[in-house]
């Protein structure tokens, strides 16, 4: 897949994510948000143990989502049929870190996996040895 249009996909798919309300409000198009999926497609969240299966089945769970969703997309790193993206979700003002990988087939996604993690606090013992970094907000 052509750089400039996977990473075209990828940007208008996360700016399509963002849900305003619960269960999506006036103006989202949850819709839009999944055209990048191939009808086959499968997402899966492996800390959860969890699996969508078909471009239907992610529409439908995205359309039900219980809390508002804002993505901020931090990195997007691939070549190919394989990218990698690094975000930021908030949850109803809640952040929460991910990285999902993605693989695309005749241009849709066929797979992603979605990995997710909290922000937390380092601890002092290790202060000598670390530099600190900003952490992203949104």
């Amino acid at each position: 897949m052509d750089e400039t249009v996977a990473r075209a996909m990828i940007k208008a798919h996360f700016a399509a994510s963002n849900v305003s309300a619960p269960g999506g409000g006036p103006g989202d198009d949850i819709a839009r948000a999944s055209e990048i999926y191939a009808d086959d497609a499968v997402v899966e969240w492996p800390q959860g143990g969890e699996r969508l299966r078909g471009r239907a089945n992610i529409t439908a769970f995205r359309s039900r989502y219980p809390a508002r969703q804002e993505f901020q997309l931090h990195r997007t790193i691939g070549c190919g049929n394989l990218w990698v993206n690094e975000y930021t979700i908030r949850y109803d003002d809640r952040p929460m870190m991910a990285v999902g990988i993605m693989e695309f087939r005749d241009g849709k996604v066929v797979r992603e996996r979605i990995y997710f993690g909290e922000p937390w606090e380092p601890p002092a013992w290790r202060a000598q040895w670390v530099e600190r970094m900003e952490r992203p907000t949104s």
